[in-house]
């Protein structure tokens, strides 16, 4: 029997009896999940995302059963706890890649009101606040997915997932020392240039805070001038400037994408 088997048979076992908003057996709403993401470790945690909130199961349980730390902690992430609401949940789920792939298409069911015979103010108010959480993921994914794309050795640092700005600063640092001759040199210490960028990154957090796309001129301005008032202007020759530059569009293809078009 697979992993993803398992979780399908225990999931259904915990869910019996239980009904969705709908009057629907409730382990069709982690089956529809399942279905919506690719991995496979997505799908065992679609299909397992309800058993810690809803059911007596514990995350010790589901070790027991044999599935890894990695599936447990996701789970964990994409599960409320008491006394949590959505927009504190979701400051734990951010964290987690597999866990915003998992909540984006939780979402996206949630959010599909068809299948409500009638839809009340209380179902509005909710979509609603879906509507928030699903944009804080999605911003989230952006990043765990840049991450991913930027294929960082085991040795680097590892990556915290923290607030925009930090975020930022840590993917132009990394994008910095694997691409420049001289962050190179200091490939295990992604402080060396972090001022560096410090300025651009919050320029980006807040561009991306308003919704709108950032301009090339003010993120090479931030940079140059950073550049010259802690580094005496080593970043100013072209191989430097054409590098900048090239950073700046990788992350308008990652976190401006829709702002842009």
């Amino acid at each position: 029997m697979s992993t993803l088997e398992k979780a399908i048979i225990f999931a259904t076992e915990q869910h019996q009896g239980q009904l969705d908003k709908a009057g629907k057996d409730y382990i069709l709403h982690p089956l529809r999940i399942m279905h919506k993401v690719q991995d496979t470790d997505a799908k065992i945690v679609a299909v397992l995302h309800d058993v810690l909130e809803d059911t007596p199961t514990s995350a010790e349980d589901l070790l027991a059963l044999g599935f890894s730390t990695n599936i447990v902690n996701a789970v964990l992430a994409v599960t409320k706890k008491d006394g949590e609401n959505r927009f504190q949940a979701v400051q734990r789920t951010v964290k987690n890649p597999i866990s915003c792939t998992v909540k984006l298409a939780d979402l996206s069911d949630n959010m599909d009101l068809s299948r409500l015979a009638t839809i009340s103010v209380k179902d509005l108010a909710r979509l609603r606040q879906y509507s928030k959480v699903k944009d804080i993921l999605l911003s989230a994914q952006s990043i765990h997915k840049h991450i991913d794309c930027l294929d960082i050795n085991q040795d680097y640092p590892k990556f915290d997932y923290q607030n925009a700005v930090q975020n930022f600063q840590y993917l132009l640092n990394v994008m910095f020392d694997y691409q420049h001759k001289i962050g190179g040199i200091n490939i295990d210490s992604p402080q060396e240039w972090w001022i560096l960028f410090e300025d651009a990154s919050a320029y980006f957090a807040y561009c991306k805070r308003k919704g709108f796309s950032p301009l090339e001129s003010v993120y090479l301005r931030l940079v140059n001038e950073t550049d010259l008032n802690y580094f005496s202007g080593v970043f100013q020759d072209d191989t430097s400037q054409k590098l900048f530059q090239d950073m700046f569009k990788s992350f308008l293809q990652f976190h401006f994408k829709k702002d842009s078009e």
